[in-house]
């Protein structure tokens, strides 16, 4: 080969090898300045895009190959513009943001072997739940590796504290837990709803199915039924007599989802509400969690025209509304409630002590008053019930009524008095003031007022037989029978005992930090009634009547 044609061919491996550089460099572009193409996926998005398989639970949630990243710079390329970054759910307002949904879906062994109907039955609820809620979910539908092999009675033993470690708040508003499992000649399918803003973890809703083409449908149905919307509280109402009405909006209130039966609130549904305390430095990490119980807030009206989701609610609590936790404003807080519909007919209720709540009540009675308010009129007969030996009584849920008060009593004496919701929580505990030393103190008075009777009568006793024998003229016995009079308890004597036990009943009140108005009301009855028999008109009388007795009696022995 001459020196020529060496040359020549060297220019020509040259000129190759810089058209297979240039055409390398967009790609090399792309993957150095990944924004400029594709915008980074937000920490609080979905893990797997709708039209793409689920990554399973235990591989990485969020996570992108180089291959795509060229993939994608490649394909934008051939647009006139490049795509703008899109905005993280978080920035947005709470009545446009979608909630990130993570559907994690668990397989018994024997069930949908073939991998390929699992895989199709998972793209079939992720397409069934973009029907029924469109941008209010941005949803992640997965075939679970750690819910395997799945059943029912697997799905109901799982427990909050176990669930915590797998999912973050930063990364899933909420995660529901499904399970399919053969049954009879068809399926059983389970679904629990996780709300990893408020630590909950609902009860089981299950269904059987009799054909595969019906599972996604059913799955996506028990979703529905499962899931709590969430509210955020915006501003209070005070009203007359204590009552409040909240003003709460509900999150991606805004977007009407693409089903009817989809709709998040309704009027007459009950919320439950949550304080959640949020880091000063870092607003999205939760420091603490508060549950609000025996409070909650009653639907009375849902804006679905100028202001989409936004909802008034009756604020229903034991406590004072106007010094109640919930309704306020926080720099670091989210006043937080769920929508919660029964789940059972009945909620078997234990009542404790606040103090001691190992300690159950027993046979306290319990009167059921259905009406919105305690002070508002009633809508038919109290229902009484009486707590058993476990302290245990069984609450039946009432149509029209999803909320009532309960009067707990304790002796003769108004214990508590609170709103309660039943069905919401099948197995719920509420916990009552320590009543033993208002107890004791009606124990103590009741043996005053005995006291009190006997002394009563006993001076008209003396009084009728001391007229009788002064008729006969028999002053010795007259007289005997006045000194007996004199030694009756006095006025003085009785308010003294009452005094005794107000003071000691406080102290105890006061060391074990209860109430005492309950204390003092009872002791101010008794003593009123010591006052009212003791009265100045009273006592002039009888004086006057015992010295017409004395003079009687003189007369007659003459």
């Amino acid at each position: 080969m001459t020196e020529t044609s060496f040359l020549g061919l060297h220019i020509h491996r040259f000129a190759l090898c810089g058209l297979l550089i240039c055409s390398l460099l967009p790609s090399v572009g792309a993957q150095e300045t990944p924004g400029a193409q594709q915008p980074a996926v937000p920490a609080d998005q979905p893990a797997v895009p709708a039209d793409q398989p689920a990554v399973p639970a235990d591989q990485p949630a969020k996570q992108s190959t180089a291959e795509d990243n060229t993939t994608s710079a490649e394909q934008g390329d051939e647009k006139a513009a490049p795509a703008a970054p899109a905005v993280p759910a978080e920035q947005l307002p709470f009545k446009i943001r979608p909630y990130e949904v993570l559907v994690t879906t668990g397989f018994a062994p024997d069930c949908l072997p073939e991998e390929r109907l699992r895989t199709q039955l998972i793209a079939d609820i992720d397409r069934a739940i973009e029907r029924m809620y469109g941008d209010v979910w941005d949803q992640a539908v997965e075939d679970s590796l750690w819910l395997s092999p799945g059943n029912r009675q697997k799905l109901e033993s799982i427990t909050w504290d176990g669930l915590s470690e797998r999912y973050t708040e930063i990364d899933w508003h909420k995660v529901f837990l499904v399970s399919v499992e053969n049954h009879s000649n068809g399926f059983l399918v389970a679904v629990r709803e996780a709300d990893l803003r408020i630590h909950e973890i609902t009860a089981s809703y299950s269904e059987q199915v009799v054909s595969y083409s019906l599972l996604a449908p059913t799955i996506t149905r028990l979703l529905r039924d499962s899931f709590r919307p969430c509210l955020l509280f915006q501003r209070r109402i005070d009203g007359d007599d204590n009552r409040a009405t909240m003003v709460m909006q509900t999150q991606a209130g805004e977007i009407i989802p693409p089903d009817p039966s989809a709709t998040q609130v309704q009027e007459g549904d009950v919320l439950r509400p949550f304080i959640r305390q949020m880091e000063r430095r870092n607003p999205r990490a939760l420091q603490g969690l508060k549950a609000i119980t025996l409070t909650y807030l009653k639907v009375l009206r849902v804006d679905t025209e100028v202001s989409r989701g936004l909802v008034e609610a009756f604020y229903l609590t034991h406590l004072n509304p106007r010094i109640s936790p919930f309704g306020g404003k926080g720099r670091s807080q989210e006043h937080f409630a769920v929508r919660q519909r029964a789940t059972a007919d009945e909620s078997r209720v234990r009542l404790v002590l606040r103090s001691r709540p190992d300690k159950p009540l027993i046979s306290h009675r319990l009167a059921l008053a259905y009406q919105l308010y305690y002070k508002d009129e009633e809508d038919g007969e109290q229902t009484k019930l009486v707590s058993d030996r476990n302290g245990e009584v069984i609450i039946q849920r009432r149509e029209n009524h999803p909320t009532f008060w309960i009067r707990v009593y304790s002796g003769t004496s108004l214990l508590a008095r609170v709103p309660y919701a039943p069905g919401l929580i099948p197995f719920d505990t509420i916990q009552l003031p320590d009543d033993s030393v208002r107890l004791e103190v009606e124990g103590e008075l009741q043996l005053l007022a005995d006291d009190l009777i006997d002394a009563i009568a006993l001076r008209g006793v003396l009084l009728a037989r001391a007229k009788k024998l002064a008729g006969d003229g028999n002053t010795e016995e007259v007289t005997a029978l006045f000194n007996r009079y004199d030694a009756v308890p006095s006025k003085n004597e009785f308010l003294e005992r009452i005094s005794n036990i107000r003071v000691a009943a406080m102290s105890k009140a006061e060391k074990k930090r209860l109430g005492t108005r309950l204390i003092k009301n009872q002791c101010n009855g008794i003593e009123s009634t010591v006052n009212n028999f003791f009265s100045d008109e009273r006592r002039n009388a009888r004086n006057a009547e015992i010295q017409k007795i004395k003079q009687l009696a003189e007369q007659k022995a003459k």
